[in-house]
């Protein structure tokens, strides 16, 4: 189904944007998602998208080598920076999801 190793930690977050903020926060996800998949150790995939579902709502779909590249990467200052401006634009809680296959 894809190109990434069985044993690859996969990991989906979810952003409640304020609807009057969601261009702002497009703009920092996707930086962030770029910067993330270029510079972070580990990093196998590192995508950004916004929910067709529930307006709003902006997704990360990644893959990391291991939970201590994963948490290497939530320490990172661009991720700092990130929250830093996504932050006061959420409508809600981040939810991050560590995901197993069935």
């Amino acid at each position: 189904m894809t190109d990434l190793p069985a044993d690859a930690l996969r990991v989906v977050a979810t952003l409640p944007v304020q609807p009057e903020h969601v261009a702002a926060a497009r703009t920092a996800l996707a930086a962030l998602a770029a910067v993330s998949l270029a510079q972070d150790e580990g990093c196998l995939q590192y995508d950004a998208f916004e929910s067709g579902t529930v307006p709003g709502t902006l997704v990360t779909v990644e893959a990391w080598t291991t939970q201590a590249a994963m948490d290497a990467h939530m320490s990172a200052p661009h991720v700092a920076e990130a929250f830093t401006v996504v932050g006061p634009l959420l409508a809600g809680d981040v939810a991050i999801h560590t995901l197993s296959p069935l």
